[in-house]
């Protein structure tokens, strides 16, 4: 640490470091819960600039619950296919999404990332108890055992540590601080924090274009040509992006060169199509942190991970990150065991490098640069789609370790994400199931079979915030007012069937602590909850 700041320390909830969407999104969580936010940000305003491209329909539902997913959606192209080509067009892997997918919204979204950031920065600006301190770059951090306290210097326009800033330090001081400060995270380096590196690190140039008037493009294709790999994806209604992977031996002032990038997409665009907004060379990397926990500090987004573009989950998995530590943020500020954020890491990492291993294979399908293993490559993955069943996809894994209730055989929903579906409620009105069930913790029976006789239980359950909600009963058996829903397209029944169970205990993030198979062992899985969760004085408390 340097000299003394030249202001007295502000006491806050939660300093966040940085200012992506990731930071964006757990600063408005936490202010939504009633929490005293500053977000240190090195830049004087938005990036205005397209980064991340697409977004899935866990990301939206995010956004659902924040209350901005109608905006966001003006924004976004919904695409429905996403094809892997070799070099002679044809499809080598060709992947299908859904309208509605398993968190109720389209699986595969386009975006223009400024669209969405300028909702999100609204957001958090209405958001009462948020601080966003604009044009400071956060340069050292410490902790004792009750507060993290982050200097912070003016900065330059490029968002560096601005000449002569050394006699204007500021010391911000809070009970916590998550490092939401990108894949050069100062945070996580200060902390001297080891990334795993899955080997994955290829040199791209990013391309980026607005259109001036209607052009027939791809919307999303892996162009597998080993003489240039090549990426094209809309970004939005109006935006297209053009990524091709670089030789090393190009020096960067060549590979920008606008005259060389239209004759890159002479193919697809010229300038009468379109106007060139962004180029960039960018490498795209595969790292997780090997910790993102190091007492009150925590590593969120990319400074916790990066993964290729290949999956289109690096921003998604960074909004994965902040609602998982939001909720369990909010419990500690509201007197639960700091032990509890032991089990971000312990739910995140492994998930995260799941989708990261999978974009890693991925990215090395599409970047094969000799010919003959680029041929080898086309007669196998054509093979496959002539004899084989069309390809599902990839399925995200759920947790198998952490905030959840202890393990038993024939719990097959614990750890999965609890989908969301069409219902009713009150009758007659069709709604997306969150915003009749709300954030919080959420108990839901298939019937009110389930939880009847379960008074004391249900008693409990309320004194830690629970809520809950019946599938389909009848009005003359509604065990209270207002929990009954009608499942309109039985997507809910069908999902307990899949899973064996007669009532599920859902966390605020949508992941399932616990199922139940029968009433009886409901009442245990009650217990067991409220047991974890007792500390946690949340009654009459706001929820995100």
């Amino acid at each position: 640490m340097s000299g003394p700041a030249s202001r007295p320390a502000v006491g806050y909830d939660v300093l966040v470091v940085g200012y992506g969407p990731a930071g964006m999104v757990l600063s408005a969580l936490l202010g939504r819960q009633g929490h005293r936010v500053a977000v240190i940000e090195r830049y004087a305003g938005l990036y205005n600039l397209p980064r991340a491209a697409t977004f899935d329909d866990d990301a939206m539902r995010l956004l659902q619950k924040l209350g901005i997913a109608g905006q966001v959606a003006v924004g976004t192209r919904v695409q429905r296919r996403y094809d892997w080509c070799n070099a002679e067009g044809e499809t080598l892997i060709g992947n299908e999404f859904s309208d509605f997918g398993r968190s109720g919204w389209p699986e595969f979204n386009m975006m223009f990332q400024p669209v969405l950031e300028r909702e999100l920065d609204a957001l958090c600006r209405r958001t009462p108890g948020v601080e966003i301190l604009r044009g400071l770059v956060a340069t050292d951090f410490r902790q004792t055992g009750h507060a993290v306290e982050v200097v912070a210097r003016p900065a330059d326009e490029l968002g560096r540590v601005a000449a002569g800033a050394e006699d204007r330090a500021q010391s911000f001081t809070a009970r916590f601080a998550v490092g939401c400060d990108g894949g050069n995270s100062a945070l996580r380096s200060s902390l001297g924090i080891e990334i795993d590196d899955y080997g994955f690190q290829e040199p791209w140039l990013v391309c980026d274009f607005r259109l001036t008037r209607e052009v027939d493009l791809p919307m999303a294709l892996q162009y597998g040509d080993p003489g240039q790999p090549t990426s094209i994806i809309s970004i939005g209604p109006h935006h297209h992006r053009f990524s091709f992977m670089l030789d090393e031996a190009v020096p960067s002032a060549e590979a920008v060169d606008p005259a060389q990038v239209w004759h890159r997409v002479k193919r697809w665009l010229t300038p009468e199509d379109a106007e060139l907004i962004r180029v960039a060379p960018y490498t795209f990397r595969s790292t997780v942190a090997q910790d993102w926990k190091q007492g009150r500090f925590l590593l969120a987004g990319d400074a916790a991970h990066q993964m290729p573009p290949f999956l289109g989950q690096g921003m998604c998995s960074g909004f994965r990150d902040a609602h998982n530590l939001a909720w369990k943020l909010d419990l500690v500020l509201r007197g639960a065991d700091d032990e509890l954020l032991e089990t971000y890491a312990a739910e995140r990492s492994p998930h995260v490098r799941a989708i990261t291993e999978k974009a890693v294979e991925l990215g090395r399908i599409q970047t094969i640069r000799d010919k003959r293993a680029a041929r080898l490559r086309d007669e196998e993955l054509l093979r496959r789609r002539r004899v084989g069943p069309p390809s599902e996809g990839f399925r995200f894994p759920g947790y198998r370790a952490g905030f959840l209730a202890p393990a038993a055989p024939g719990d097959k929903a614990r750890g999965q994400l609890f989908p969301q579906a069409w219902v009713a409620h009150p009758p007659g009105r069709r709604q997306r199931f969150d915003d009749v069930s709300g954030s919080g913790w959420l108990l839901v029976a298939r019937d009110a079979s389930a939880i009847a006789g379960r008074d004391d239980d249900l008693a409990a359950w309320r004194t830690v915030s629970g809520t809950f909600l019946v599938l389909g009963a009848p009005a003359d058996s509604e065990p209270e007012a207002g929990t009954a829903i009608d499942d309109v397209d039985g997507a809910y029944h069908r999902w307990f069937d899949e899973h064996a169970c007669a009532a599920v205990v859902v966390r605020p993030d949508w992941y399932v602590y616990g199922s139940a198979e029968s009433a009886d062992s409901l009442g245990s899985l009650l217990r067991a909850c409220v047991s974890d969760l007792y500390r946690r004085p949340r009654a009459g408390t706001p929820q995100a």
